[in-house]
């Protein structure tokens, strides 16, 4: 046990050092373990991979500035937070796409017809006006309803850049869109 914790040090200290060994050590090491703490929690494969890459870049990225004195439960805890917020930001996107889709069968009046289809508008201006690679993956996540890892492959960039791509996209129809939705629910209540 004290040898698993003075490698562990040694490892992490080399990692702070930007030894790349230590590094594909630590992922050789704890890979399969993320992948199974994230799998077990969101039961989709590709999540559960999208997960442990952010979990790697990210000590990677901050591989100076850690002090980590137990790798393992550290490695564990990022894993489970991790999932908390994809598991969250999935059913915000999730709520707020089936809320934007629930108004087509919705709308009987004329009135809510015209709301829907300034709704429907400024959405396609939202997207038109996305940079050509943003809507690009936007439309092969949301119309073609492709993996992250898929889209990555099709595109030949990274996974980390298009999770970045979505997360921004829908943030930007997130943000040109409240104001509508806050109207439409003003005049329906």
């Amino acid at each position: 046990m004290a040898d698993t914790i003075q490698h562990e040090q040694h490892l992490l200290y080399a990692l702070s050092q930007s030894d790349e060994c230590a590094f594909a050590e630590i992922y050789k090491t704890y890979w399969k373990l993320l992948h199974d703490t994230a799998y077990k929690r969101l039961g989709d494969e590709d999540q559960a991979k999208d997960v442990v890459q952010d979990i790697f870049v990210k000590l990677w990225d901050q591989r100076e500035t850690l002090a980590i004195d137990n790798l393992k439960a550290y490695l564990q805890t990022a894993a489970r937070y991790q999932v908390y917020n994809l598991i969250s930001k999935q059913q915000v996107n999730d709520t707020y796409f089936k809320y934007l889709s629930s108004f087509e069968a919705s709308f009987a009046s004329a009135d809510q017809n015209v709301i829907y289809s300034e709704l429907q508008e400024k959405f396609g201006s939202v997207l038109n006006k996305m940079p050509v690679k943003r809507r690009e993956v936007f439309d092969l996540r949301y119309e073609e309803g492709l993996t992250t890892q898929a889209i990555a492959d099709k595109l030949q960039i990274t996974q980390k850049t298009v999770q970045n791509q979505l997360i921004k996209a829908v943030d930007t129809i997130k943000e040109a869109l409240l104001t509508i939705f806050i109207l439409v629910g003003f005049l329906f209540q």
